[in-house]
Order: structure tokens, then C-alpha cells, then sequence
């Protein structure tokens, strides 16, 4: 039996935490720590701005040096691979190593193209010599995506309709209620506490007209990404408050357990190109006004781990 994996860098050992936060800020007092893989308890989200439910699965998280420990001193108990992952395989999806999925619904009606999908970080990157290779791929998946990582606070942007690798929009009245102990609030029911997977349904987004011509429109993200990726499109939908969206952020490519990205059969150590600056993802408004939701993956050093 192999032991755990070790993350290490410059001698020091690493785990993995995530947090998430309902505004721009990263500071720990503004986030709460998600038990990643509890699918079973996803993490309650219910602002001025957006309510629903989020949960984020990392293939492997329980096998990393300090895990156990990390848990303990977290206030978390442990938890294995989300059964999502076997559902994703068996859905052809491939072998997938990390998803974010949310659940919920925008509590103002805005305009399509006011709302993004995006990671800042607020220093400069250490970038490996591939990087203009690796945007390319990046972009050719991530239609219409902004990227500039060469400026001070480098940044990756992009559309949130056009962002997911799964949208499913539902309406509230589709959805049930947490228990019916929500009024005003309507929280969307969370629909993957066995790790089920969503499958892409954006008929309620789509002009009729345009499905009818291309009936792929519904079901297929390559086609939603090609759609929305016009400017007329995404400019004309409208994220109502009583479609609730549900988001699914996937891929093969990047490790979260080990913090490194995966590409043609070697890993690259995210560490050392970052900085030491953590992952971050947000939905939030083009103009950075309103951030609906802040996701953070930061390495913890396992040395913290000696006073649990």
C-alpha cells in the first residue's frame, strides 16, 4: 500500500484548502472553508445579490500528506471522492479531476453581458517560457475569453453564460425549496447530493427561433459557447430572477489536489509560477461592482498542522 502524496516546495510541505466567500474580498475573515468532496452538505449561499448552493470535488484530496490532520484543524470531517466523478466517467466525460458546481439564482435581473466568469491575481506571475502555447488551447475551449498575464494584476475573463462546462437552467418554480423553509429568499433545492452530475438544458435561454434552427443549441456547451460568444447574444440574454442556473466548472487538466496542471504527459508546479498567490475564481459584474461568489484554492503548509 502507497503512502500519501507529497506536496512540497522549497522544503516546505503543502496541503490544500478551499474557501468561498460572497464578496471580492480573500480575507480569511470574509471566507468559509468548504469540505471539499461533501456533496452530501453543500455549502448554503443566501445574499442580497444571489442565492443556491455550492459544492467543489477534487479527485485524490484525501490521499494528500496532511490531509487527515488539515480536516481536523479545519473543524471538517473527512471525506472521500464524490461519487460525481464515477457519474462523470460513466456520462463519457472522460477521467476528470476537479469540478465547482453551483446551484442558485441572481436575486436582480441582469444583462448577459454584465456578469463574468473570472481569476485575477494581484501580483505579477512567474510565467514558464509555454505559456503563449498554453492560452492558445485555452482560448480555442473558453471561447471569447479576455486574458492578459503579462500586466501587473493579470487576469483571465470571460462571459459566465459562455464560461461553465455544464449550464442547466431551471425556473424557481421547477425547483423545490429547501425543506419550503425559504420565503423571499426561494433557494433552490440542491440537486447532486449523491454526486449526480447536470446535464446541459439551456432551453429557457435560447430564442425558440434559434433552437429550432439548431436544436443543439439546448444541449450542446460547444454549441451554447459558439452562440453566446457573439456579442448579440450574450448582450440580449437576460439572467431573470426566477431562472435558476445551475453550473458546472470541470476539466482533466488541472490537479487541485496537487495544486499543478496537467498537459501532455508532464505537470506543471502551479506553485512556483503563482508566486504563492492563491487560485481564485468569481462570478461577478463586468465592472467589479457586485461579486456574487468568490472561490478560493490556497496551499496551507503542513508544518501549521504540529498544534493540531
Amino acid at each position: 500500500m502507497t503512502g500519501p502524496t507529497i506536496i512540497e516546495h522549497d522544503g516546505t510541505r503543502y496541503r490544500v484548502r478551499v474557501s468561498v466567500g460572497t464578496t471580492a474580498s480573500t480575507d480569511p475573515k470574509d471566507m468559509q472553508i468548504l469540505n471539499v468532496n461533501d456533496v452530501a452538505n453543500p455549502l448554503m449561499v443566501d445574499t442580497d445579490e444571489f442565492a443556491g448552493h455550492v459544492a467543489f470535488m477534487i479527485k485524490g484530496q484525501d490521499q494528500i500528506y496532511g490531509y487527515e490532520a488539515g480536516q481536523k484543524q479545519d473543524g471538517l470531517k473527512p471525506v472521500p471522492d464524490s461519487k460525481w466523478f464515477e457519474n462523470a466517467a460513466a456520462a463519457g466525460r472522460g477521467d476528470i479531476i476537479n469540478c465547482m458546481e453551483i446551484v442558485g439564482r441572481f436575486k436582480r435581473e441582469w444583462a448577459g453581458d454584465q456578469v463574468v466568469f473570472a481569476t485575477i491575481f494581484e501580483r505579477p506571475l512567474k510565467l514558464p517560457p509555454f505559456t503563449s502555447l498554453a492560452l492558445k488551447f485555452i482560448k480555442a475551449i473558453y471561447t471569447g475569453l479576455q486574458v492578459d498575464v503579462c500586466c501587473p494584476k493579470p487576469y483571465f475573463v470571460g462571459q459566465l453564460i459562455n464560461s461553465p462546462d455544464t449550464v442547466r437552467v431551471t425556473t424557481v418554480s421547477e425547483t423545490p425549496l429547501l425543506n419550503g423553509e425559504f420565503k423571499a429568499s426561494s433557494i433552490p433545492q440542491w440537486p447532486s447530493y449523491n454526486g449526480e452530475i447536470l446535464t446541459e438544458n439551456t432551453t429557457l435561454v435560447i430564442p425558440p427561433e434559434e433552437a429550432e434552427k439548431r436544436p443543439k443549441l439546448t444541449t450542446d456547451p460547444a454549441a451554447r459557447r459558439q452562440h453566446f460568444t457573439k456579442p448579440k447574444n450574450h448582450s440580449k440574454h437576460r439572467y431573470l430572477t426566477d431562472h435558476v442556473y445551475g453550473l458546472e466548472f470541470y476539466n482533466p487538466f488541472l490537479d487541485c489536489a496537487k495544486f499543478s496542471v496537467k498537459l501532455a504527459g508532464f505537470n506543471i508546479d502551479l506553485i512556483k509560477y503563482f508566486d504563492g498567490q492563491p487560485l481564485t475564481y468569481s462570478i461577478r459584474t463586468q465592472d467589479a461592482s457586485v461579486t456574487f461568489l468568490t472561490f478560493m484554492i490556497d496551499l496551507v503548509p503542513v508544518e501549521e498542522l504540529a498544534a493540531v
